[in-house]
Order: structure tokens, then C-alpha cells, then sequence
């Protein structure tokens, strides 16, 4: 689709960042990139008005744990479908992908996205070709990953891997040790799954350092962060030393309950991401916008969220000049409305709830293209 200049009128900007707290005001958008912000702007000529009277318009959503390498691994979806059809302009693979494959996943998904894709790069030379992928340590190759990510600068962003019982096998702590090293050799953040035990919570954690990330960490198995007596200590170290926590909600990765104990306990997220695919899309994942419902459920403020939806992925993992309403940024924007009624909610564990207001994408605008969103609920 051809970049046009574009006038988008009477939005209701909302970007804490910057200040905008609900004002409205108009944005003038050339070659893709944000011109100018003000109120009652002008149109000129050869420009296209979009008018959102009464929505309400953000940087555009970031969700930083997909899974939208398809077609060769054992879970994946089209990114546009979990991207600009939902309300979000830029996706990370969480590690679909590994050096092995990484190339095919470049050549064949992410230069023909719509929506804008970064990526984890797995540990595991072969992604997700199964499910197991850590339990040969003959798969972390240093010298292929070192090539790949080399290659792909900018697009590969950080490192993935999965410890959990079924991904590990005996090996225990022993690959996300490697992966860790890996990640650090490279000047790389690293992302980490916790999962079912062996390897147990508290040994990852420990691991980790400022701008590394744990993912699922509202879970509600066994090794989980949040426990009867209070939220792990090596959770709370692993906070103050910078390590930073994500939702990814997925199949089975996030319960209410949890999240309850965890934000009553001042245990916040610093993103709220999916972990989508083809095969927790229906549910109970749905969409980041869907995602998003459930922090407000939870008694999360709705700019706060934006911030973790937005400005805090971009600057944390160096994605360039998204993530924010500001003169010279890229021209991307979710807009939404705010709907004062009830949508229910169902978590991965099958507890529904119902939360008002709810968002409800409309549109999502990435390098200044317009697409009609599905609303994501």
C-alpha cells in the first residue's frame, strides 16, 4: 500500500511520555513520519483527512512475545493477523525462529509484514521445530547464532529461551546458563520462559541481569513467581537489579488469581504481551488489546499501561523511533474507543470475569498506512 500524507483530525491524544493526557489535538503526518501536533490544523493540499472524533489515539502497540513464524514450526501465525488487524503495529517473535531458520523467517514473513516484526533469536539452532529444542545442548551453535544476528541487526533484538521441564529435559539449568553467556557475549538482552520445574524459578532468575526479561510471570503453575506468603525473593532481587517482567498471557501462562497477589503485593509488570499464535488466538489469548482489558480488570491505570505497551518496549529494547507521539517518530498509532459496558474476560486457567469500560481497537496505522482494526475482543 502507497505511503500518503495524511491529516488524522480530532483525536483524543493519550501518551504520558509527552503529556498528553486525553487532550484533543490533530496530527499532521508526512513520508511517514509525525510533522506536526496541534489543534484545529489546517489541511493542504494532495493530504488525506482520517477524522477520529471521539476515539481516542496512542503510540502504536508494541507486543514484545508473539510467535508469528508459520508455516514450518510447530506453533506460528501470520503476524498481520495478530498485528494490524488487532490493534498493534509492531510484534517481537518470542524465539519461533533460531539460526538454522532465521533466514526463511526473514525472507519469507518479515519483509512481506504489514506490521512491523523484531525479533528474538531462539538459542536453540532449529526454533521451534519442536517443542524440546533444549534437550541436545549440540543445538546452541555460538558461531551460527553469532553470524545470524550479526546479519539481521536491527531485526533480531535479543535472545530466547525456554526453561521448562519439557523444553530442557536432563539438562536442567545447564542451557539457559549457555544461553545467557551466549546473550551476553553478543551485547544482547536475553528473554527467558519459566515454565514447570526443573529448572526451578529462583535458579533463572539469579541469572539474569539489568534489561534481561522473564516472560509469564503471572503464571499459575508450581514454580511461579507469586507465592502464598508473598512474591518470590528472587523475584525482588531480580526487579532491583533491573531484570524486567512480562505478562505473556499464552495458553497457559497467566491467572487473574495471581495477578491479583502479585499487583496487591506492588509486583507490576513492565510489559504486557500475548504470547500468540495460531493455536490460543480464539482462546483465551485473543489479542494484546484483549490483554490489555485484563490489566484494567486487574486495577491497572489505563496510561500506565500504554506506557508498558509502548514507550517502555521501545526504549528497553532499542526498537528506534516508535513508541511514542513526538515530532519525527514514525507514524504509527493505535487508535481505539473506550466502551462503557462490560466484555468478558477468561484467563488461562478458564476464569471469566467481566471488566468496564473496555478498549475496543478501530484503527491501526503503521508508517502513516491506515487499517481497519477488528477490535480485538
Amino acid at each position: 500500500m502507497e505511503v500518503v500524507d495524511m491529516l488524522i483530525k480530532n483525536g483524543k491524544l493519550v501518551d504520558k511520555s509527552m503529556g498528553y493526557a486525553f487532550v484533543k489535538r490533530d496530527i499532521r503526518i508526512e513520508n511517514g513520519v509525525i510533522k506536526e501536533i496541534g489543534e484545529n490544523l489546517k489541511q493542504n493540499e494532495n493530504e488525506e483527512i482520517l477524522n477520529i472524533e471521539g476515539n481516542i489515539i496512542t503510540p502504536g502497540f508494541i507486543d514484545i512475545h508473539t510467535h508469528v513464524y508459520h508455516g514450518k514450526t510447530v506453533i506460528g501465525i501470520d503476524p498481520d493477523k495478530v498485528g494490524i488487524e488487532l490493534g498493534v503495529t509492531s510484534v517481537i517473535d518470542a524465539g519461533t525462529s533460531g539460526a538454522d531458520t532465521f533466514e526463511d523467517f526473514y525472507d519469507r514473513i518479515i519483509k512481506n509484514s504489514k506490521t512491523r516484526v523484531f525479533a528474538f533469536l531462539n538459542i536453540a539452532s532449529t526454533g521451534l521445530e519442536t517443542l524440546h529444542e533444549l534437550s541436545d545442548m549440540a543445538n546452541i551453535d555460538f558461531g551460527k547464532i553469532k553470524k545470524t544476528v550479526e546479519k539481521y541487526k536491527g531485526t533480531i533484538i535479543g535472545i530466547k529461551a525456554r526453561a521448562s521441564s519439557s523444553v530442557v529435559g536432563e539438562n536442567g539449568i545447564a542451557p539457559i546458563k549457555k544461553a545467557k553467556e551466549t546473550a551476553k557475549e553478543l551485547g544482547l538482552p536475553i528473554m527467558v520462559h519459566i515454565g514447570n520445574a526443573p529448572p526451578e524459578a529462583g535458579e533463572v532468575l539469579n541469572l539474569l541481569e539489568k534489561g534481561d526479561i522473564i516472560t509469564h510471570c503471572y503464571h499459575n503453575k508450581e514454580n511461579n513467581l507469586v507465592k502464598d506468603i508473598g512474591i518470590l525473593p528472587e523475584a525482588l532481587e531480580a526487579k532491583k537489579r533491573g531484570v524486567l517482567f512480562d505478562i505473556g498471557h499464552g495458553n497457559s501462562s497467566f491467572s487473574f488469581d495471581i495477578g491479583k497477589k502479585a499487583i496487591k503485593n506492588g509486583f507490576l509488570p513492565d510489559f504486557l504481551s500475548t504470547d500468540i499464535y495460531d493455536k490460543n488466538i480464539e482462546k483465551p489469548v485473543k489479542s494484546q488489546i484483549n490483554t490489555l482489558n485484563k490489566m484494567l480488570y486487574l486495577g491497572l491505570d489505563l496510561e500506565e499501561c500504554i506506557q508498558k505497551l509502548t514507550k517502555e518496549p521501545a526504549e528497553k529494547l532499542s526498537l528506534g523511533n516508535i513508541g511514542q507521539i513526538k515530532i519525527g517518530f514514525k507514524a504509527d498509532f493505535t487508535i481505539f474507543e473506550l466502551v462503557e459496558n462490560f466484555v468478558e474476560l477468561t484467563d488461562s486457567v478458564n476464569k471469566t470475569v467481566k471488566q468496564k469500560p473496555y478498549v475496543n481497537a478501530k484503527y491501526t496505522v503503521v508508517n502513516g498506512i491506515v487499517y481497519k482494526s477488528k477490535g480485538g475482543n
